[in-house]
């Protein structure tokens, strides 16, 4: 059986991506702000605009690369990604996660270890839904 995908136009693509990774750091700004006010310090590295605006743009790209080899790739895309996204998601938590039981990284407290894993989630709702439209994977 031969898959079907519908035929996407690069500038459109762009487009989705641009506005998503955009909506993503002006969300991922605010949840930082919120968790500074909240008692989150000011010197945790991670909680700072140039640790994680980066980052989210890294993980967007990654996640599209990858959303774009699957869809190329696999068979049967759109199963694939049902259950890999909330996996990378989860491992990608794994490194917050240890936050909580290590100092490995100083000046982390609950409030800024919780906001980083929610700008993790950020990032792959806004991942999902901009790459969802702009390379679908269903016909």
């Amino acid at each position: 059986m031969t898959k079907t995908l519908a035929p996407v136009k690069p500038v459109v693509v762009t487009g989705f991506l641009i506005a998503a990774a955009v909506v993503a750091c002006a969300v991922n700004i605010g949840i930082a702000a919120l968790a500074h006010a909240a008692g989150a310090s000011e010197d945790f590295g991670p909680l700072t605009i140039g640790a994680y605006v980066p980052y989210s743009l890294y993980g967007f790209a990654a996640g599209a690369i990858g959303w774009a080899v699957l869809r190329w790739k696999a068979s049967d895309p759109a199963k694939v990604l049902r259950w890999l996204v909330p996996t990378v998601l989860v491992l990608s938590c794994i490194p917050d996660l240890a936050m909580f039981f290590s100092d490995f990284e100083p000046n982390a407290n609950a409030v800024g270890i919780i906001a980083l894993l929610l700008m993790h989630t950020v990032v792959a709702v806004c991942a999902v839904l901009a790459l969802g439209k702009a390379l679908p994977v269903t016909a």
